[in-house]
């Protein structure tokens, strides 16, 4: 029950990750900076929850404030990145790549500095007080509410590029930004609100990884979480609904290959090497099209 509990505890954070990596995707950008914008997210939540329980700021307050400063700083990155790509002629999948690289270090010396724990060895921030953490519903497991607000959130995305009009003209401007130009569609604000939402998703989903599953924030715990999104959006091909049964996929493969490694006393990562084949499947159709496409040229 540990196993499938942690499973679907991974699943969640793949949920929320995974829909901010499609949300570029539906522009036609490719957001490399998931796995510094989790790590960000997961960061400022685990310093932010540490300042307020000097306070004794009440739990509810402290954990939405947490997950609010989180998700701003990512929705704030990806917005740079959308500027310089917008004003500057840069290109998006460079510019977020290159944050993703800037930011981890930081935060690595931050984590070494100033902000790591007083007590014991880890290189982490001090773990957050029990009243500020997500709630187990399958003990021993982490597994906790998470998974439902996720789901939910897949569903909500679903219908709001199904229903709404601003959804519908998202869609049309990832398959022809020049169409969408001369058809009088307000681009940059489509590229600029994908931008900054995906950010904010993928900092959310380090926050919650935070209150829900480690309870510190360690150096490395973003490690193979961002790529695992961004596999898991474009096994979904952008469609929000889709990213639920596929991040649960690629959790549980991800998690029982961690306990195969750890009982069969492997010496090497097992895990990247999973994540690389998939990586790698994935981008076999995407290349067929481009070639098609050049032909057809």
């Amino acid at each position: 029950m540990y196993y499938v509990g942690l499973s679907l505890s991974v699943a969640a954070i793949y949920m929320i990750a995974g829909l901010g990596a499609s949300l570029t995707l539906k522009t036609g950008h490719i957001n490399l900076a998931g796995e510094g914008l989790i790590y960000t997210g997961g960061f400022l939540c685990a310093i932010s929850l540490d300042f307020f329980a000097r306070y004794n700021v009440p739990a509810f307050f402290a954990v939405s404030l947490a997950l609010v400063f989180s998700a701003l700083a990512g929705c704030l990155l990806m917005l740079f990145c959308e500027f310089l790509r917008k004003y500057k002629n840069a290109d998006f999948l460079l510019t977020s790549f290159i944050t993703s690289s800037a930011v981890i270090p930081l935060i690595d010396g931050l984590i070494q500095g100033p902000f790591r724990t007083k007590s014991g060895n880890l290189l982490a921030t001090p773990y957050i007080v029990s009243q500020y953490r997500f709630a187990s519903i399958l003990k021993p497991s982490p597994l906790n509410g998470a998974i439902f607000a996720a789901i939910i959130l897949c569903v909500l995305a679903g219908l709001f590029f199904k229903r709404t009009h601003f959804g519908k003209m998202t869609q049309v401007y990832g398959i022809s930004p020049e169409f969408s130009l001369y058809s009088g569609f307000p681009c940059g604000k489509i590229t600029f609100t994908a931008a900054g939402a995906s950010g904010a998703l993928h900092s959310l989903a380090g926050a919650i990884a935070i209150c829900g599953t480690y309870y510190t924030c360690h150096s490395g715990f973003y490690s193979g979480m961002g790529w695992n999104a961004l596999s898991v959006a474009m096994l979904a091909k952008t469609k929000s609904i889709r990213l639920i049964p596929f991040a649960i996929f690629m959790a549980a493969l991800m998690t029982y290959s961690s306990r195969f490694a750890l009982y069969s006393n492997l010496d090497f990562d097992v895990n990247s090497l999973i994540q690389a084949i998939i990586l790698f499947m994935i981008s076999i159709p995407f290349l067929k099209n481009v070639q098609g496409g050049k032909k057809h040229a």
